[in-house]
């Protein structure tokens, strides 16, 4: 029987029965994930353990544990010890534990968000958890400003940010396989009273995860399951069985054995829709109040920013161009905030003589302050963490490029951040020591999580007072085209670099078939945070009049990808802003942004195609990189 008249007859059985087969093999897919999770199993005898507050100091890695929970979370005795000598015997810093009846849904947002054995080895891995209790080693609550024990719990969404931020603190185990952190079932019952839509909105949005994006996944099965019963009525019944037995194949033989398995699995297509609507109409919790709250002061204080204009921001256009001195300057690109959508307009200007490129008129401190805020802390730190734990690869393959031509004692990463490529380069050059630099704050915090052995707060060319030859290894990955002065940059590490050191440099590529293919819309231009555009050319003769000789240099090798992709993000954005975001200018449509996103979804998959495709072409990049050595004398 047809529902849907004018599809293809083949395509009448052929859609249902995909759709079925990809829901059974998304449930076995998460259940092979949940199936790596270890059992809590109780003591066989009750030893003299050490929570925070007494006990034997020697009890963790890390100093004693102390046992974190969920408001209404409750574990027996046995499971509290159970729990603990689990994580000293495995000599954890950080263990989540996840209860055996976690209902059907949270079940799911675990599973689709948790890869164990990546979160075990991967040293950007985000923290993951269900929301119910951690066992956690003093010294890393301290470490992470994390307070301690409350009798009453942690509310969902707190509680979800401290799960995402401790996951950062776990040190690498001794014998090299992974981090000290790790989850596990622990046999104990969750409260049965609480509906399952209740704080979970809170709770993913604690981790880091925007409530739509995660429950995105669920909305589109659940319309595929009801296209495919609408397409045709027998088949599509089968991919409705399908649909409903998923819970059952994802959990049987798993350590987990959700409370609501048998109700959800037969009310799941009645079940779903309501569930979505509870956990994201759900009453804000006084986490996400306070959040509100932050975001309506940002919102008064960008106001007051832009009541006076964005032309205060801005230098005097130059009239010559600052790499050469040459006169003969022409537009290049122009066109607005593709970071965050504020609002100004930015031109960068090509030289005619050597081809440099860069922002005219430039941003002024005041305007660099308004530009960047918010982006790397403040709103937006919890996506650009999300980001930047993303480019594991581009981290390790930075490594291997200096590592196939040195071993350094020491490397000092220039606008280090947090020291994501540090935390990841040390998997490569185990015996290195690694420090970093910053303008933010944000770098002190990498010193605290263990990812930097010092920190240097401040301007590059400020470190000139470090007696030469400290490092062996100075890195400026992406930093130079955020700088108002390459040169002076390129100046300072001359000067702390001793005989014998390497200088590593990694820019957008300015020059690339991926910068002429999509114009103004090529993300790399970034703007307005770019203030610089530098060619490998201009760069290496930079490098060669300050004593430099360069040994190797990587273009394709250095591609970051989704290029097309982001375009079509950053144009939707440009487009259609968030009302959300607190210097949007007040009368930004939701409907409009909704609208975007829709339209954004079949352009966004051309993209992607698009960014496979200029991957597989030879010779094709948008970045590149040069090793240079300070030779001796």
């Amino acid at each position: 029987m047809t529902a849907l008249a004018g599809w293809p007859d083949g395509w009448l059985a052929a859609f249902p029965l995909a759709v079925g087969a990809g829901v059974v093999l998304n449930a076995l897919r998460l259940r092979r994930r949940l199936s790596a999770l270890p059992r809590v199993s109780p003591a066989e005898r009750d030893e003299p353990l050490c929570w925070a507050g007494g006990g034997r100091e020697e009890a963790g890695p890390d100093g004693p544990y102390a046992l974190l929970t969920a408001a209404n979370a409750v574990l027996s005795g046995q499971a509290r010890r159970a729990a603990l000598v689990h994580a000293r015997d495995r000599g954890l810093q950080v263990l989540d534990l996840v209860p055996a009846d976690l209902p059907v849904e949270r079940a799911l947002d675990l599973a689709r968000a948790l890869d164990p054995a990546k979160y075990r080895t991967g040293p950007l891995a985000r923290g993951q958890g269900a929301g119910f209790a951690t066992v956690v080693a003093s010294g890393v609550l301290e470490r992470a400003g994390v307070r301690g024990p409350d009798a009453g719990g942690l509310e969902a969404g707190e509680y979800g940010s401290v799960t995402a931020r401790l996951r950062q603190y776990a040190r690498p185990r001794p014998d090299g396989k992974g981090y000290a952190a790790d989850l596990a079932v622990v046999p104990c019952h969750t409260t049965p009273r609480v509906p399952v839509w209740r704080n979970r909105r809170a709770w993913l949005a604690g981790l880091g995860v925007p409530p739509l994006a995660a429950l995105g996944g669920t909305v589109l099965s659940y319309g595929l399951v009801w296209l495919a019963l609408l397409a045709d009525i027998a088949w599509g019944m089968a991919a409705v069985a399908s649909y409903c037995a998923a819970p059952y194949i994802t959990f049987t033989g798993t350590p987990l054995s959700p409370r609501d398995l048998h109700r959800t699995a037969l009310l799941r297509l009645a079940q779903t829709p309501w569930t979505l609507w509870r956990t994201l109409y759900a009453p804000q919790s006084d986490w996400e109040l306070d959040r509100a709250q932050e975001k309506e002061q940002a919102r008064h204080r960008y106001r007051e920013d832009l009541l006076e204009g964005v032309e205060r921001f801005f230098e005097p256009p130059r009239y010559d161009c600052p790499w050469c001195g040459a006169r003969s300057l022409e537009t290049h690109v122009a066109g607005g905030d593709v970071v965050q959508a504020k609002p100004g307009r930015f031109k960068l200007d090509r030289c005619g003589e050597c081809g440099h490129i860069f922002q005219n008129p430039r941003l002024n401190e005041a305007g660099l302050e308004f530009y960047y805020r918010d982006t790397y802390d403040g709103l937006g730190a919890t996506f650009c963490e999300a980001v930047f734990a993303l480019q594991g690869d581009a981290y390790r393959a930075r490594a291997e490029m200096a590592a196939a031509h040195l071993s350094p004692r020491t490397w000092l990463d220039v606008g280090a951040g947090h020291g994501h490529f540090c935390r990841v380069a040390r998997t490569v050059l185990p015996g290195t020591a690694f420090d970093g630099l910053d303008q933010g704050e944000g770098v002190q915090e990498g010193h605290r999580r263990g990812w930097l052995r010092r920190a240097h707060r401040g301007s590059f060319p400020g470190l000139v007072d470090e007696p030469p030859g400290r490092y062996d290894v100075i890195s400026m990955f992406h930093y130079l085209e955020h700088t108002p002065d390459p040169f002076g940059e390129l100046d300072a590490a001359v000067k702390i670099l001793g005989p014998g050191g390497h200088l590593l440099v990694e820019l957008p590529d300015p020059g690339s078939r991926t910068a002429r293919l999509l114009g103004r819309r090529w993300v790399g231009w970034f703007q307005p945070q770019h203030l610089h555009m530098i060619s490998i050319g201009n760069l290496e003769d930079a490098l060669a009049a300050r004593g430099l000789r360069i040994v190797a240099r990587e273009r394709p090798a250095a591609r970051r990808d989704h290029d097309a992709v982001i375009s079509v993000l950053t144009t939707l954005t440009a487009l259609a802003p968030s009302p959300d975001w607190p210097w949007v200018r007040p009368g930004a449509s939701r409907a409009r942004r909704v609208a975007g996103l829709a339209a954004a979804v079949p352009l966004l998959a051309a993209a992607a195609v698009l960014d496979v495709l200029l991957a597989a072409v030879p010779g094709t990049g948008n970045a590149y990189r040069v090793l240079a050595r300070k030779d001796e004398g």
